[in-house]
């Protein structure tokens, strides 16, 4: 029992010397000042002094409302001997007038807080003069033309132009349409003679100097004999030339006489003398070889047979079938051309207007159209009449209640209707509105309420807001609506315009529509 007692008080002795052998901790704060305005500064700080040598955490936490933080800064630690200080600076505000207190906003675990600083903060609000201050009215918006400079457009549509110019050069250049004269076609016989006429000998006559001369002469006359005679001669040797040339007499299908034969052998031989021996012939004897082959020419165009009837007809399908391709080509070309035109152009337009507007103008916009008619419709309906200026002349439709007047309808970017008749202070306008959109398939609606005055001074109150559409494609659509309801002439009259969101041309005839109300019929 003793030792029992014992242990109770060792246990008891070890934790009182556990708890206060930990120092005490005095949480420290000041401000710049007691008293401020809504929303002006405190610089606030909070500061602790503890032990280095012992470990703790803390945690810190927000400040009680209505005090809130402009900025935060981090911890400060300074290390005195064994202790170490720890300061906590803020900037703060309130935004509502009264008198409140601050308190370090920090949770020291483990450790006993032996004071804590509470400072009375002082807010005062702001008089604001509504008085002694001349107030002017809210002014009218003002529509100002789309700014459409930009330093690089004059400069990109500058190199657009040029790049149009360029392509119709080349298409006007490729095109014989666009020439005065019609193409020239040289025959065979004339083009060899004349490229026979234009070779001359080099005056050094070195040997390098005659084969050149040699090899140019042989390839023209071989060329002609290919395109004319139609015989395999560039790819041939001098005797196997001459042999498809006799074959081709002997068939009767080139009546060439052998002397132009020896001739046209002895030339060519010359030639293989010069290209495969290095020979030099001279000068005289390199002439009298081109006049040689100038008659051994004019002598084979002499013995072809002239054409039959049907080498003509197969020559008229061919000339025909080249014309046809000259002319696909030419008509691709055209093509290609007007369709880099109309890109650049469409990209230039872009650039400029942006593309909303180049693809109403372009594919054409039926709202847009309206907006543009030169004379709109000015017109009183009802009986109990409202005048209005509309795009066009609105139809009268069946009501129930009063007169129904519209002009196109909710499957539309852009609809109207006007409805009158005698006054019933009984009707709820908003929830009559809500009801008949309801009616008519819309979904999610949101409505809005404003004071809405016309030119002559009448007043009334406008609801607006928006929906949700399902159109006949089954396509959600989200519409906008304006309606405005007067009571005038004896009687009510309500005017609704229902137009798509993100249709910028009906809200222009919307605003249009609207300043054009009036109730004086004269």
């Amino acid at each position: 029992m003793v030792n029992k007692k014992i242990l109770i008080s060792f246990l008891f002795l070890s934790l009182s010397f556990g708890l206060f052998s930990q120092t005490p901790i005095n949480l420290k704060s000041k401000v710049d000042t007691l008293s401020i305005k809504i929303g002006e500064e405190i610089k606030y700080e909070f500061s602790f002094v503890a032990d280095s040598l012992n470990d703790f955490e803390f945690k810190l936490l927000k400040f009680n409302p209505p005090i809130d933080v402009i900025q935060e800064f981090q911890i400060d630690t300074l290390y005195e001997d064994n202790t170490v200080r720890f300061v906590k600076k803020y900037s703060l505000t309130s935004f509502e007038p009264g008198s409140f207190s601050i308190i370090p906003p920090i949770k020291i675990l483990d450790q006993i807080i032996k004071s804590r600083d509470s400072i009375i903060i002082s807010v005062s609000s702001v008089k604001v003069d509504t008085v002694s201050k001349k107030f002017f009215d809210i002014k009218n918006i003002i529509q100002v033309e789309r700014n459409n400079e930009g330093w690089w457009k004059k400069y990109f549509l500058i190199l657009s132009i040029i790049s149009i110019l360029i392509l119709s050069v080349k298409l006007y250049k490729e095109s014989k349409y666009f020439n005065s004269s019609k193409e020239i076609i040289t025959p065979p016989l004339e083009k060899a003679i004349e490229a026979l006429k234009s070779l001359e000998l080099n005056e050094s006559n070195n040997q390098s100097d005659y084969k050149e001369y040699y090899s140019k002469l042989t390839e023209i006359v071989k060329g002609y004999f290919e395109e004319e005679v139609k015989v395999d001669a560039l790819e041939s040797t001098t005797n196997e030339l001459i042999v498809k040339l006799e074959l081709l007499k002997d068939a009767g299908q080139l009546d060439i006489s052998k002397e132009t034969l020896k001739n046209f052998k002895s030339v060519l031989s010359t030639a293989d003398l010069v290209k495969f021996a290095k020979s030099a012939p001279g000068s005289k004897t390199a002439i009298l070889d081109k006049q040689l082959l100038e008659t051994v020419l004019v002598d084979t165009k002499e013995a072809i047979p002239e054409p039959s009837e049907e080498e003509l007809l197969q020559n008229e399908e061919y000339l025909k079938k080249i014309q046809g391709e000259k002319k696909r080509k030419f008509l691709i070309n055209i093509a290609k051309t007007l369709i880099t035109i109309i890109f650049i152009s469409l990209i230039v337009s872009i650039s400029i207007f942006g593309w909303e507007e180049v693809k109403d103008n372009v594919f054409g916009n039926s709202t847009k159209e309206l907006l543009q008619k030169e004379d709109w419709v000015v017109s009183s309906y009802g009986a109990f009449p409202i005048k209005i200026s509309s795009p066009d002349a609105l139809i009268r439709n069946d009501s129930k209640t009063g007169q129904l007047f519209s002009l196109q309808g909710l499957e539309d970017p852009f609809s109207l209707t006007i409805n009158t008749k005698p006054i019933n202070k009984e009707d709820e306008i908003q929830s009559i509105l809500i009801e008949k959109l309801k009616s008519k398939g819309a979904l999610n609606i949101l409505t809005q309420q404003e004071e809405f005055t016309l030119d002559n001074g009448i007043t009334t109150t406008r609801y607006y807001g928006s929906f949700d559409y399902i159109n006949k494609e089954n396509i959600s659509i989200k519409k906008e609506y304006s309606s405005l309801s007067f009571f005038e002439n004896g009687g009510n009259q309500t005017l609704n315009i229902i137009y798509d969101r993100n249709n910028r041309y009906a809200k222009q005839i919307r605003t249009r529509i609207e300043s054009s109300i009036d109730f004086n019929n004269k």
